[in-house]
């Protein structure tokens, strides 16, 4: 049997005298006969009120039900367990486990009640369960608990009509890091419970809002009678959000960048629809306000293309996919072909010749630009080496350096090495940088284009004037050649203030002692105009587009002579 039996008075019985938990005797009438010292112990509780009342009276409906299930089956002589919530006074609950023990006696059932209180466990798991799934700082749900709610809603959603679409609205507010390093981290943190408060207030309770990371947020949308409700809402909430937010007397304007995905139109699985999402965010920060949802179709295969290319760019180096064009540079002063600029191209074996506008970008991201710069930067070397052994002794070779590249610890030693390898001499090697570059920490620069101009390498910043170098520190740093962008030469026939700018920045670099490549020169127009200016170098399709290295080997061989049927002399 599942009961006790014992020949000693119950109240005396070591169980209930020396017991360190409460017990309470119960008779087969469910009502307390005794308790034992601990019960007076137990917090909150007045349990010297207890004698002669039924415990099941002592506990509220719910939780009276419960225990009368398992007090019937004490009856029966079954031992069980179970968990209660005991109102104290002032409105207070203990969470007690109780443990029934049937007690037969001298022919007579009695029913022992073990209490524990189990509060303080309870308290302190419910606190861990709400830390793991809730943002601490906000009290948002986190980015774990918002993952569960979405797989939740898709499983729910699994064959059900159209009619029970939900959406997904992801939130990312812009420029914050700067709003930290300004006001610092408590601050920003008083601005980021402020934003999740003001997200709730807009999308309502009924709507799930989660932080999902330092400064991203997200917002699920569970019901809603038209996909156009939830536009609407997402331009609001983008309108909102500028409102400025009151910080300790501060006044902060933040932007947020705005991405939905609606299920299924957009996606059938998690990944799906946080991809849709994520990317049609891309498109908000790049295009501005109003793109909040893609076309399906576009959409779908630009962002299972991206994963494509993604996916085949780190297997195209082992794969020998990518190719160097050469586009030719002139001394347009002397009519003479000097150098050219090294130009990756990647032969896809499936979407073909890949722009370097789409899979340059992604290199950037994925951070395989680094070993694909180095792969560009030893092919031209060697490349240039073979030309030279080939009687073109006086010819140099240009190749673009990556913000990653250039911030890479050991770049001179991995110049060095490939200079070494590929037997060119430094000073027939020329790498360009951008102003961006130059500006990002201008002292570091400084130092490390001094040791690649003590190796005596040639340093030239690319599309100069598009960016916000400073005259003082363009002074300072060690270039030998400026290169004007394009967008300038392209408009200095028809356009007074390219052609100012042009004209300054050919100025400025003579009297700097620096030498000037014109980029993008299309018209013999255009270098008519670069000529009166006194310029010295250009490239661009008016010579010629960038060339295979056989067809550029080739242009070497015919003397590089192309200037002539387009110079006039003034």
């Amino acid at each position: 049997m599942d009961y006790l039996e014992s020949s000693l008075p119950l109240t005396q019985q070591p169980l209930f005298m020396l017991s360190g938990d409460a017990i309470v005797l119960l008779g087969s009438n469910g009502k307390i006969i005794q308790l034992n010292a601990e019960c007076s112990r137990l917090p909150g509780l007045n349990s010297k009120d207890w004698l002669g009342c039924t415990f099941e009276s002592l506990l509220d409906k719910e939780n009276g039900h419960t225990f009368a299930t398992h007090f019937q089956g004490a009856l029966r002589g079954l031992a069980s367990n179970l968990e209660v919530e005991f109102p104290e006074r002032g409105g207070q609950v203990t969470e007690l486990q109780l443990r029934l023990i049937p007690v037969d006696s001298d022919g007579q059932l009695f029913i022992y009640v073990v209490l524990k209180d189990v509060t303080d466990q309870k308290r302190a798991l419910q606190l861990i369960e709400h830390m793991a799934y809730h943002d601490t700082l906000t009290g948002l749900p986190n980015r774990t608990m918002f993952q569960i709610q979405l797989t939740q809603m898709i499983s729910a959603s699994l064959g059900s009509s159209e009619e029970d679409q939900f959406a997904i609205l992801l939130l990312d507010l812009e420029r914050f890091q700067m709003v930290n390093d300004l006001l610092g981290p408590n601050l920003a943190d008083l601005l980021l419970k402020q934003v999740g408060e003001r997200l709730q207030l807009l999308v309502g309770f009924d709507c799930t809002v989660s932080r999902l990371g330092n400064h991203e947020f997200a917002v699920l949308f569970s019901r809603f009678g038209d996909s156009a409700e939830i536009v609407e809402k997402a331009r609001s909430i983008h309108e909102q959000l500028m409102v400025p937010f009151l910080v300790r007397d501060r006044e902060i304007v933040i932007v947020g960048s705005i991405g939905l995905a609606f299920y299924p139109q957009d996606g059938t699985d998690m990944n799906g629809l946080l991809l849709h999402a994520a990317n049609v965010q891309a498109m908000e920060k790049e295009y501005g306000e109003g793109v909040y949802r893609l076309q399906q179709g576009d959409f779908g295969a630009n962002a299972r293309l991206r994963l494509e290319l993604e996916h085949d760019l780190r297997k195209a180096l082992e794969r020998e996919e990518f190719e160097l064009y050469y586009q030719p540079q002139y001394d347009i002063q002397r009519n003479e072909l000097m150098g050219a600029e090294a130009l990756i191209r990647w032969h896809h074996p499936k979407h073909g010749m890949v722009s370097p506008a789409q899979f340059i970008p992604l290199a950037e991201e994925t951070g395989l630009i680094v070993p694909i710069g180095e792969w560009v930067l030893r092919t031209a070397c060697r490349q240039n080496k073979q030309w030279q052994r080939a009687g073109f002794l006086h010819l140099s070779i240009s190749v673009n350096l990556s913000l990653r590249q250039f911030q890479k610890h050991n770049l001179i030693g991995d110049i060095t090495q490939i200079l070494k390898e590929t037997e060119l001499e430094s000073k027939f090697l020329e790498l360009e940088i951008t102003e961006s570059m130059a500006m990002d920490n201008v002292e570091r620069v400084i130092r490390k284009l001094n040791e690649l101009k003590d190796l005596g390498i040639r340093i030239s910043m690319d599309d100069f004037g598009t960016g916000y170098s400073s005259l003082q520190y363009l002074r300072r740093l060690p270039l030998h050649k400026l290169k004007i962008d394009q967008s300038f030469i392209r408009d200095i026939n028809h356009d007074a203030d390219s052609a100012a700018i042009v004209s300054t920045i050919i100025a400025m670099a003579n009297h700097l002692r620096l030498e000037v490549v014109a980029e993008g020169v299309e018209t013999a127009q255009d270098l008519q105009f670069l000529l009166l200016q006194d310029c010295r170098h250009a490239q661009g399709y008016h010579f010629s587009k960038p060339l295979p290295a056989m067809e550029f080997e080739r242009l070497l061989n015919e003397g590089g002579e192309l200037l002539s049927p387009f110079y006039v002399q003034p």
